[in-house]
C-alpha cells in the first residue's frame, strides 16, 4: 500500500477519535448537505437488500471478506480497520445522524473515498473497492478532496 494511503487511514483514525471527544462534549452541530456538493454527487438510492437496522463495524468488514480491527469503542461511534487484497479499509459507526455528518465534514477535506450508509460510513482507496459493499448494503460514495501536487 502506497504511504500516502497509509497516512490516510492514520489521519482518518486520528480523526474518528477526536470527533468522539467533541461528540461526547456536545461540540457538534449537523452540517446541512447543499444540493450539487460533493456529499451529494454520488447519491444513489439503498439496494432492496440493505437490512433494516443499521449496519455494525463487524458486518461491514465480513461484507468486505475481513475481520475488524476494532480502535475506537465509545457510544457515540465505533472504528474498525481491516485490510483486503484491494487495501485497507476504515469502518465507522455512529449512534446518530448528526454525529456521522459531523465527521463526514470533518474527514473529507483529507481526500478519500467514502461510502457512507444509515449511521456508518466505510473508507477505501478507490470507488471500486467500495463496489461489493455497496451492492449489499447500499449507500451513497462520496469522494473527499483531492490533493495533488503534494
Amino acid at each position: 500500500m502506497p504511504p500516502s494511503d497509509k497516512r490516510r487511514i492514520r489521519r482518518a483514525c486520528a480523526l474518528g477519535a477526536v470527533l468522539c471527544a467533541a461528540l461526547a462534549a456536545g461540540a457538534c452541530a449537523a452540517a446541512p448537505t447543499r444540493p450539487g456538493s460533493a456529499h451529494a454527487a454520488h447519491a444513489a438510492p439503498a439496494a432492496s437488500t440493505a437490512p433494516a437496522a443499521p449496519a455494525t463495524v463487524e458486518q461491514l468488514a465480513s461484507a468486505l471478506g475481513c475481520t475488524a480491527e476494532l480502535g475506537t469503542q465509545a457510544e457515540e461511534l465505533r472504528q474498525g480497520s481491516c485490510e483486503t487484497g484491494q487495501g485497507a479499509y476504515r469502518m465507522t459507526t455512529f449512534a446518530a445522524a448528526q454525529g456521522l455528518r459531523s465527521w463526514l465534514t470533518e474527514a473529507e477535506p483529507y481526500g478519500g473515498v467514502y461510502l457512507v450508509g444509515d449511521r456508518w460510513v466505510v473508507t477505501a482507496p478507490t470507488e471500486d473497492a467500495l463496489a461489493g459493499l455497496r451492492e449489499r448494503f447500499g449507500g451513497r460514495v462520496e469522494n473527499g478532496a483531492t490533493h495533488t501536487g503534494h
